[in-house]
């Protein structure tokens, strides 16, 4: 291997642990396919998981508790939260139909959906499951 090479990979390297480093905390609410789009990009190797809600739906309100508290005890997944109503070109392009709608992403990728309000144990069994084929 040349010292080009070498250096090509310490250098992906060290972009790979500053954006691990400066990846967003807490959960990031997206207002437009842009900045979404943009989240894929800075973070491919992480896994998202969205929760598509809206402000008139109560088992969406009901949800947003546990996914805050489910939130601060993964802090190595991203969580996003899109209204479906601010966001309905996202909503589409996952062709969510029902909300709460629950989405884990990774690379772009649909890994795991669930449709309605999860409570705390099956989202974390969820969490458990992917983190455990991701290492």
């Amino acid at each position: 291997m040349s010292d080009e090479e070498l250096e090509r990979i310490r250098m992906k390297k060290v972009e790979m642990l500053l954006k691990r480093q400066s990846m967003p905390r807490g959960i990031l609410k997206i207002h437009s396919k842009e900045e979404y789009l943009k989240l894929l990009r800075d973070y491919p190797e992480k896994i998202i998981i969205i929760d598509f809600w809206a402000a008139w739906c109560a088992p969406c309100m009901a949800f947003t508790p546990i996914f805050e508290r489910i939130q601060q005890e993964y802090p190595n997944f991203l969580f996003i939260k899109v209204d479906v109503d601010e966001n309905s070109i996202i909503a589409s392009e996952y062709k969510i139909t029902g909300i709460p709608t629950t989405l884990f992403v990774k690379n772009g990728k649909v890994i795991n959906k669930f449709v309605g309000a999860m409570n705390y144990n099956n989202m974390k069994q969820i969490l458990e499951k992917i983190k455990s084929n991701n290492h």
